[in-house]
């Protein structure tokens, strides 16, 4: 009989368990449940507004670029194309002039000035007996260098320690290298680092040795005067020049007319943001034609067009109310219906700081905005047009004082800033799902505590029944066993 009571008592415990289940289950969906989709909702409107500010700040950035006035603005960018060049190239900055400029001829280009030293039989040892071992010092164009020798040195161990030397010391204005002349017979050549009359090679003197005389320095003429003597020609039997007129050093060419010189074959101040460069000589005149780069400003304008349309199609997906009366998770946003407003309608106002007649509207270099408010560049051939015309007019259109760009810098602003619009809703709707979250912390604790006195009265009276149950069992075994008696 026990175990008959024991088995309904364990059925009954498992049957409570699954009615405060289901009474806990009841106390949440009133109470819990409705908080718990509201910081759902809550937790899809921060997600929201990261993707739209990740969005705004693209856009930001490329507006910004847009905005740029002077060498940093990507409107500014011009090509330069030359008739040849495999003699002459060039390339602009901002600051060049659409147009074109005439190489009449390029007569000689800038070179590096070379001295080399006498010959000297590489196997032989004459060089260590007359200079000695130890520290020889010695200067070139004034800066003093200091070559260790070592005894029993050849003549083409010698010059390698002397065009190491020169190599390593911190200042000098040539290289040094050892040139094989036979396989026989060596010599020291000495390049300047940069080309021209400017750097050429004007002295090189000993110090505590006399490595310079050693090396047939000594006897050489250093000319350093445009139109003065010629300075003395390297030959197997003297040390000298490659070149004998340092004046020769520096490039040769005519632009424009202009008999020029430059000590470089980069030339960057003949024509104002012009780099042009020289190649090979001729005496055929080549033309550089300067014109803005329309590739680069159209690929600068498609981005932006891009990163645009991407916030203005996010917000038209997100601000409205579809057909069906689902409202879009920014609807009821004030500050991003703003937005959507503010950059519509900045890009269909005329620009009112560019020059009488220059495009002020951006349909008039081609772009078209449309029903849907995004944008397209529709007519590329219209902007080329403009590009080719004037492209300062059409960098104007969004880089000048009112400029579309700018325009739309300030209105992104608050949005993207650290602590701006965004960043406040975003710091608002936290505090709000924190909220939430004790909230339903305090209320679970509530109907755990609920749940468990509601069990507590129940195994209370499943006590009382089992007691009833078992009374009822003896005394109906008793009187089955007095009947029997």
């Amino acid at each position: 009989m026990a175990t008959s009571v024991g088995a309904a008592t364990t059925a009954a415990s498992s049957s409570l368990d699954q009615l405060g289940a289901q009474y806990q289950a009841l106390l949440q969906s009133t109470t819990v449940v409705p908080l718990q989709t509201q910081q759902s909702t809550l937790n899809s409107y921060i997600s929201s507004i990261s993707t739209l500010k990740t969005d705004l700040n693209a856009l930001y950035t490329s507006a910004q670029s847009l905005a740029a006035i002077g060498s940093s603005s990507p409107m500014s960018a011009f090509s330069v194309d030359s008739s040849d060049s495999t003699v002459v190239d060039a390339t602009a900055t901002s600051n060049a002039f659409v147009g074109s400029h005439t190489i009449d001829s390029v007569t000689r280009l800038a070179k590096s000035d070379t001295l080399l030293s006498g010959q000297f039989a590489a196997g032989d040892t004459s060089m260590i007996t007359a200079l000695g071992a130890g520290a020889k010092t010695f200067s070139i164009n004034g800066v003093q260098v200091t070559a260790t020798l070592t005894d029993g040195e050849t003549n083409g161990q010698v010059l390698s320690d002397i065009a190491t030397a020169i190599n390593n010391t911190t200042g000098i204005t040539v290289t040094a290298s050892v040139l094989n002349i036979d396989g026989n017979n060596s010599e020291l050549a000495l390049t300047s680092r940069s080309t021209g009359f400017a750097n050429r090679i004007s002295s090189v003197t000993d110090g505590n040795s006399t490595v310079a005389a050693l090396l047939g320095y000594g006897g050489v003429t250093f000319a350093d005067t445009v139109g003065g003597a010629s300075r003395t020609l390297a030959s197997t039997t003297q040390a000298g020049f490659q070149q004998g007129f340092a004046e020769n050093l520096d490039a040769s060419f005519s632009l424009d007319g202009v008999a020029m010189t430059r000590g470089t074959n980069t030339i960057t101040d003949a024509v104002p943001g012009l780099t042009i460069k020289l190649k090979n000589t001729s005496a055929t005149s080549q033309t550089l034609t300067i014109a803005a780069d329309s590739t680069s400003i159209e690929s600068t304008i498609n981005d932006f067009i891009t990163k645009y349309n991407a916030v203005i199609t996010y917000l038209a997906n997100n601000t409205g109310v579809t057909s069906s009366g689902t409202r879009g998770t920014f609807a009821d946003d004030s500050n991003v219906n703003v937005l959507a407003t503010d950059l519509r309608s900045t890009m269909l106002q005329p620009v009112t700081s560019v020059a009488a007649g220059a495009p002020a509207l951006l349909s008039a270099v081609g772009i078209t905005t449309n029903d849907d408010g995004t944008l397209s560049l529709s007519d590329t051939s219209e902007l080329e047009s403009a590009l080719a015309a004037n492209p300062k007019q059409v960098s104007d259109l969004f880089n000048s004082t009112n400029g579309l760009a700018g325009a739309l810098v300030a209105k992104l602003k608050p949005y993207v800033t650290y602590g701006g619009t965004l960043d406040t809703e975003t710091k608002n709707t936290n505090a709000q799902i924190k909220d939430i979250t004790d909230r339903i912390n305090t209320l679970n604790a509530r109907i755990d505590v609920q749940v468990a006195a509601y069990k507590q009265q129940f195994e209370q009276i499943q006590i009382l029944l089992d007691q009833a149950t078992q009374t009822q069992q003896e005394v109906a075994s008793f009187s089955s066993y007095a009947s029997a008696g």
